[in-house]
């Protein structure tokens, strides 16, 4: 009989805000409240002292006397090669900070509901690339947590919805304004009663445009209103407690501008005061910009799904919490309401990705239990399916039909970014892309190459990743992503053919294969970004956290 883990749990670690959620005995994806009872834990870290951290809600609020020592948005920096963050003369990095986050979801699932988390799916922007991705997951093990799967958060969010009954044979739309990121994806879900089938058609995404860059305008226009009616011109964001107590502010008063027509708050500054009015047409005027930002991902999504066969929308999705804000459902309304026939429904806004995660997890391991053996389980007769699937449900405590589906769903993803190499064309470099974003994956791509001169010992490749969807890219619109380094013979002749291959798997992890044409050697590399620990830099870090109290 398989052995089977007891529960897989679907983490949204967000810009913001983070989620945990479970599948309960009835089969449905349920979120775990913290031990402030609340659904939502606020993504911000405050290190209290040299050994104490506290996460959450308090962290939040210690931001207004204690800037220096509180991180926040700390998801925007996963990108960021070498961004660190100093306190008591140590340094942690983006995956450091997360899995404190991390830390505290688990331990407030133990405490709350008995929850002893271990094996764990987590989210991530859908065009996080490589370093993002191998980051969200050590940020993982450094919690002490099994990462079984990083998973799209538009792939989680479109599980949630795409395993409803009422969701077959729709092609959905979902628009996903979170906190700090912004993603929308097109996807596909088949109409086959007996089996479930999701198959991501295009992304396109933004990690630096999310509900914080709402926020921002609101403490813009704070300060602008304080300065007209003062006549004190003083920058006062490079006060830390008076930007924090701003910004702080500035999401309540976006919040409430979701329910009224006006807010008004006091400012203060160097003993200066202003009472601010802020109406909620001026707010939607000053924030239009952004929200055409959106527009333009959406509006490129929707021409390459076209480009890929996908010409009728049926259903249009709001997930995350920036969504609320009227204005978005407004103006999508306004936008696309007629031209695709759909109108925009919130759905599941804050719990949407941690559930869909949740989901993921349990169709991960149940699918792992059935091609647990020689056999896959599609490759069985239907008499071995039959045991297998009973086997699995005895061992699970779900029933067959349960089994059976979720053995059966099938999750088809795309590549969010396209992976090049630098190469010359006309004398100029350029970045030759192997695999092209919006391809469906596992995929791979390959191309011959000439040795730059006689008798090379080796052959160096700088590896790029960017949003163009052709097959050369300027190195000005890519980002490095780090090297690889292929040994050869040493005895080649100028130009000698070397075919370089890049194979990209369903969690984004991209390997390199080079083939020596004239002695039809094989090199492999299992490529990993630039900035991504290494095991010495890893342990270094996991032994910094064992005198570390979170909570």
């Amino acid at each position: 009989m398989p052995t089977i883990p007891k529960r897989v749990y679907g983490i949204d670690l967000g810009t913001t805000y983070s989620a945990i959620a479970f599948i309960n005995e009835h089969g449905k994806a349920e979120i775990i409240t913290n031990s402030d009872n609340e659904r939502v834990t606020p993504s911000v870290v405050f290190f209290e002292s040299e050994n104490n951290i506290i996460v959450g809600k308090i962290a939040k609020e210690s931001a207004k006397t204690d800037p220096n020592r509180v991180v926040d948005f700390v998801k925007r920096q996963m990108s960021d090669k070498d961004w660190t963050f100093s306190v008591d003369g140590k340094m942690f990095k983006p995956e450091e900070i997360s899995s404190f986050i991390l830390k505290r979801l688990a331990e407030d699932a133990k405490k709350t509901g008995d929850h002893d988390v271990q094996d764990v799916v987590i989210t991530c922007p859908a065009y996080f690339g490589d370093l993002e991705r191998e980051r969200t997951r050590q940020a993982g093990k450094l919690a002490g947590l099994n990462v079984i799967e990083i998973l799209d958060e538009p792939v989680a969010a479109a599980l949630n919805y795409g395993l409803n009954d009422d969701a077959k044979g729709k092609n959905v739309i979902v628009y996903d304004l979170g906190g700090g990121t912004f993603d929308v994806t097109v996807v596909s879900i088949g109409e086959e009663p007996s089996k479930n089938e999701i198959k991501i058609i295009c992304t396109e995404g933004n990690h630096q445009l999310g509900g914080k860059d709402w926020d921002d305008c609101i403490v813009r226009y704070f300060v602008a209103e304080f300065q007209n009616q003062t006549g004190n011109n003083a920058n006062i964001l490079e006060d830390q407690e008076t930007a924090y107590d701003l910004r702080f502010n500035a999401e309540t008063d976006k919040k409430m501008l979701s329910n009224k027509g006006k807010i008004t708050r006091k400012v203060m500054f160097e003993g200066d005061k202003a009472i601010v009015e802020l109406q909620r047409e001026k707010f939607d005027e000053m924030t239009a910009g952004l929200l055409d930002q959106t527009f333009a991902l959406t509006d490129k999504v929707l021409e390459e799904a076209k480009v890929r066969g996908v010409t009728e929308i049926h259903a249009f999705l709001l997930v995350g919490g920036s969504t609320r804000m009227p204005q978005i459902k407004e103006k999508i309304t306004e936008k696309y309401g007629a031209t695709l026939g759909v109108t925009p429904v919130e759905f599941d806004v804050d719990e949407a990705v941690a559930k869909g995660a949740a989901k993921s997890g349990e169709i991960n391991i149940l699918q792992q239990a059935a091609n647990d053996g020689t056999t896959k389980f599609e490759e069985m007769t239907q008499e071995q399916q039959k045991e297998k699937v009973e086997e699995i449900a005895e061992a699970s405590g779900k029933t067959e039909e349960e089994v059976l589906l979720a053995v059966k769903t099938k999750l088809k993803k795309v590549a969010t970014k396209s992976y090049g190499i630098r190469a010359l064309k006309g004398g100029q470099p350029i970045v030759r892309n192997l695999i092209i974003k919006q391809t469906p994956v596992p995929t791979k791509g390959s191309q011959t190459f000439g040795t730059a001169g006689p008798n090379a010992d080796e052959i160096d490749l700088v590896v790029f990743s960017n949003n163009e969807s052709e097959a050369d890219a300027l190195t000005e619109v890519s980002e490095e992503l780090g090297q690889a380094v292929f040994p050869l013979d040493g005895n080649l002749p100028a130009k000698a053919p070397i075919e370089i291959t890049f194979e990209l798997d369903e969690q984004g992890s991209l390997t390199l294969v080079g083939l020596d044409k004239m002695h039809g050697k094989t090199i492999t590399a299992n490529f990993k970004a630039e900035g991504v620990m290494n095991e010495e830099e890893f342990n270094v870090a996991l032994e910094k956290q064992r005198d570390l109290v979170v909570e």
